[in-house]
């Protein structure tokens, strides 16, 4: 996708014009980006691959951050991240939680440890799968797949999504064995 330049920074900084800014690109990026694909398949993704960070964040959507409470917008601005850059756009649960058929996260190393802990009640061990690959390397003594229940009131944003489809295997979590 093209940038409109009117959505550039002016070069003054006042705090005002950033949030103006803000807003426009939130805007924009809905409307020449998320709008489109939702219109083409049916109002909803298919897909959404996201991260999590080591706070339990995901998207731009932190722990204890107003947005979490947003209802309507599909993307939101924000100016007062807490983990730089300060300005940013987002995904909102109304997007992820009403408007996604699947979620899949991916996550590596120790840092996602602790929020995985707190996200899941319980956890369920599976048993073994064989998978195969193309590849002649055998790797899967790795692999594990597990059932979870999430915690209920979730206790951070990466466990707040969670899509409204009607499936079992709407929700992944992918992570390396060190998390």
């Amino acid at each position: 996708y093209g940038l409109d330049e009117s959505l550039l920074l002016p070069s003054s900084s006042s705090s005002s014009s950033l949030l103006s800014c803000e807003e426009r690109m939130a805007s924009a990026y809905e409307k020449t980006a998320l709008r489109p694909v939702l219109e083409k398949s049916g109002n909803k993704i298919d897909c959404v691959i996201l991260g999590f960070g080591p706070d339990g964040h995901t998207c731009s959507l932190f722990p204890n951050h107003a947005l979490l409470e947003e209802k309507d917008k599909l993307v939101a601005s924000l100016n007062d991240s807490p983990k730089p850059p300060l300005c940013r756009i987002t995904l909102t649960f109304p997007v992820l939680n009403h408007r996604s058929r699947m979620i899949v996260f991916c996550g590596a190393g120790e840092s996602k440890g602790p929020i995985l802990n707190r996200i899941f009640a319980t956890v369920h061990h599976t048993p073994p799968k064989q998978i195969t690959t193309n590849d002649n390397d055998n790797n899967n003594d790795n692999v594990k797949e597990c059932l979870a229940i999430l915690s209920d009131p979730a206790p951070f944003p990466c466990g707040m999504a969670r899509p409204n489809e009607k499936q079992d295997s709407n929700l992944v979590y992918v992570v390396d064995t060190s998390a």
